[in-house]
């Protein structure tokens, strides 16, 4: 594997950049009347001079045009409130130029950005360990951070009485968040290499996984075990299924709201069963969504409702207003799923879109014994699983550097067909 140039005394105001405007999502300066994440302190004042110094291309322009010009004419439609286009459209058109420039300014040395943000991903995992540890010694400094972070709490349960979550607000978000350097590992191990990392660094990151206690991390860490084979024969399928089928088990025997979760979803999907029990939670909250988008979607299949409509749309169609007896509003804003928001906000050809440029980045097969092309490869595989991720699970277009994967991930594309050609 390729990675020269990346010492961090060469690169430390990259790095503080990089976490900075990644992995800061913990705290806000204030909420209304909106949420001011603390990294806007950064990305405000570096934004003009981005633009100065890498101007604004040609295909920014065309998209945030045609999503400008969908979202007012639903604002005009009722079909959404203009404050909210406005907020999450201004957020989107600041926070992607942010991220575009970002990479322009280091010459597009995908690999830099790469191998930094898996460090980073190794940081906050040590941060994990430290929380655990903490736990088990009944330190609570070690593991309460909410003196820090103002939109962080302690998530009760798992396996040793808390889920970790590091210093990011959910267990879930941690385990999407550092799904590449899950990969990472996961393939130092099979394949006894020591590729970012070495083998006790890749145990730590999977540790860190594990005891999330979330279904979405493990998710993760099947498709990382699948794709860090390099092929889907059915002895490699077989240890995925077999991982898989140990890790269900302990969580259910063993975690409570696992179970919880994993018995709604079985009450609504099968049983169309929407008793309280079945109802107040997360599984819940995607059967909701996933209607919500359903019914969004059948009625403006082409362009959706807008940026930031999801909420609109919730109140329309949400099931909580003909199935429920008392109030229930989770994830009204980003509808829990990317999937699900760009379903009801940038229908099909916001999905088309997207799933374009999932395929367009998706290498795999390269030829091993070319240490650039499996670079490529890596990476591809790597912000592949993290993009899944979150269409599966984490509906914000802007949190935790999500524009910066999807530009890392289509250049990377992009450099490998050019490199074969």
């Amino acid at each position: 594997m390729i990675f020269s140039n990346v010492s961090f005394s060469k690169n430390f105001v990259f790095v503080l950049i990089l976490f900075t405007s990644i992995f800061s999502s913990s705290y806000i300066l204030f909420k209304f009347p909106f949420e001011f994440y603390f990294h806007y302190l950064l990305v405000i004042p570096l934004l003009p001079i981005l633009v100065v110094k890498n101007g604004i291309p040609k295909f920014y322009i065309i998209i945030f045009t045609y999503l400008g010009f969908v979202g007012i004419i639903n604002v005009i439609n009722h079909n959404n409130l203009l404050f909210t286009f406005i907020k999450v459209y201004g957020g989107l058109l600041v926070i992607a130029y942010f991220f575009y420039g970002l990479i322009s300014q280091y010459n597009f040395n995908l690999k830099l950005i790469f191998y930094w943000y898996c460090k980073l991903c190794y940081v906050l995992s040590f941060i994990g360990i430290i929380q655990i540890i903490s736990y088990l010694l009944n330190f609570k400094l070690g593991y309460d951070y909410s003196f820090l972070f103002n939109k962080w709490r302690v998530i009760s349960g798992g396996l040793i009485g808390i889920r970790v979550n590091s210093i990011l607000a959910e267990p879930s978000q941690f385990g999407i968040v550092i799904a590449p350097a899950t990969y990472i590992s996961v393939k130092n191990l099979i394949s006894k290499k020591n590729i970012i990392f070495n083998k006790y660094q890749s145990l730590m990151v999977i540790i860190n996984v594990i005891l999330t206690a979330s279904t979405i991390a493990y998710a993760g860490l099947l498709f990382c075990i699948l794709l860090s084979t390099k092929t889907f024969r059915l002895r490699y399928l077989g240890f995925g299924l077999i991982i898989s089928v140990v890790l269900f088990f302990i969580s259910y025997n063993y975690v409570n709201e696992f179970k919880l979760r994993v018995d709604a979803a079985k009450g609504l999907w099968i049983d169309k069963n929407f008793g309280i029990k079945n109802t107040n939670n997360s599984s819940f909250v995607l059967y909701n969504n996933l209607n919500i988008a359903f019914e969004s979607l059948s009625n403006h299949p082409f362009l959706g409702t807008g940026l930031g409509s999801h909420e609109s749309a919730f109140k329309k169609y949400s099931l909580t207003k003909t199935m429920l007896n008392y109030n229930f509003e989770f994830n009204i804003k980003d509808g829990n799923s990317l999937f699900v928001r760009l379903c009801t906000e940038t229908g099909l050809i916001g999905l088309i879109f997207v799933f374009y440029i999932l395929i367009y980045g998706f290498i795999y097969k390269t030829n091993m014994s070319d240490s650039e092309e499996n670079t490529h490869e890596l990476i591809s595989h790597s912000l592949f699983i993290i993009l899944v991720l979150t269409l599966l699970r984490q509906g914000n277009y802007m949190l935790n550097g999500l524009p910066l994967i999807f530009f890392v991930y289509y250049y990377n594309g992009k450099n490998y067909k050019t490199l074969n050609e």
